[in-house]
């Protein structure tokens, strides 16, 4: 297989501003940026996480590769077709192949529906399914996901925060998409039932070959299950690539930071953690050379004003600081 065809997801130069509300009437129109020149591949049948602290872009940019945020500017490929570009018909098709698991399962499920009629839902909105088809495929899903037929009739307020997840990843599965995001889908549950669920997209992903883009701040699960990552701050990608290499050699200084800061169970360890100081930069406007500047302990006076560009340090393994590299 060629490594073109490999490429499932990509997005160039791929930009998310939101309109801001203006100060006064006749002032100049302001946006916050969300994502800005975000340009990643994602390979088929991989688990990619994305990581970065709260607001720096990691949902918008799963939202703009699913084609629920249209993009300010560059492009969203999937499969190799602009999803921007196609006719509605066309994306709609595409959009099949597509699914997504919130993070909080409790307000992702509506409270009014059976399980059944929640799980059931993707498969009547595409239409060509039976009543008793649908209830075959259902108790199918729900077997898969380590539930049974017996709780097909039960409502979403019935079940454990646990079990509402696996309600709501078979709801995701029940269509067998090509390309699921999950969007912190272990951060509202227990740590006791965090391992069951993340066995449990796994076995999914080797059952389905499902291609995983994983949004965590948990560094630890990252570094377990991801193949390949991207590090973003303020919206923009600072160190990208295999996962394996990124966690031995960090290079970009917010990378370094977020690794120190993961808890080590060797009490022979003598990882020091580095805190950061300083404010984050406002979004709506950011510096125009490196975002991370104002924290950055190795910041020189240079640092706002130039732009840094991801460069490849090594084999699958780019990272955004002019001094890194």
């Amino acid at each position: 297989m060629s490594h073109k065809n490999k490429i499932l997801v990509e997005s160039s130069g791929l930009c998310v501003n939101f309109p801001v509300k203006k100060d006064a009437l006749f002032s100049k129109p302001k946006y916050l940026q969300a994502a800005t020149d975000v340009s990643i591949q994602i390979h088929r049948g991989e688990t990619f996480g994305l990581v970065g602290e709260s607001g720096c872009g990691k949902s918008t940019f799963a939202n703009a590769t699913l084609g629920l945020l249209k993009p300010s500017a560059g492009k969203v490929l999937f499969d190799g077709q602009d999803i921007n570009e196609l006719p509605t018909q066309q994306f709609r098709e595409m959009r099949k192949r597509m699914q997504k698991i919130f993070q909080d399962p409790g307000s992702s499920l509506n409270p009014r529906f059976t399980v059944f009629e929640l799980i059931a839902e993707p498969l009547v909105i595409r239409g060509g399914y039976t009543l008793s088809q649908q209830k075959e495929m259902v108790v199918r899903m729900l077997e898969s996901v380590g539930l049974s037929e017996a709780d097909l009739y039960r409502y979403p307020s019935d079940f454990s925060g646990g079990q509402q997840q696996r309600i709501a990843i078979a709801r995701a599965l029940i269509l067998r998409p090509e390309y699921l995001v999950c969007d912190e889908p272990v951060s509202a549950l227990d740590v006791s039932v965090h391992a069951q669920i993340l066995n449990l997209l796994m076995d999914m992903q080797k059952k389905m070959g499902i291609t995983y883009l994983f949004i965590s701040h948990n560094l630890a699960v990252v570094k377990k299950i991801c193949d390949r990552m991207a590090i973003m701050y303020l919206g923009k990608v600072v160190e990208y690539g295999d996962s394996e290499k990124i966690f031995a050699n960090p290079l970009h200084p917010y990378t370094k930071a977020l690794i120190s800061a993961v808890l080590s169970i060797d009490v022979n360890s003598d990882q020091k953690r580095i805190t950061l100081k300083g404010d984050v930069s406002s979004p709506i406007n950011p510096p125009v050379g490196c975002r991370f500047c104002k924290r950055c302990p190795a910041a020189r006076a240079d640092c706002e004003t130039e732009e840094c560009k991801l460069t490849e340090v090594e084999p699958d393994h780019f990272v955004a600081c002019r001094f890194c590299c």
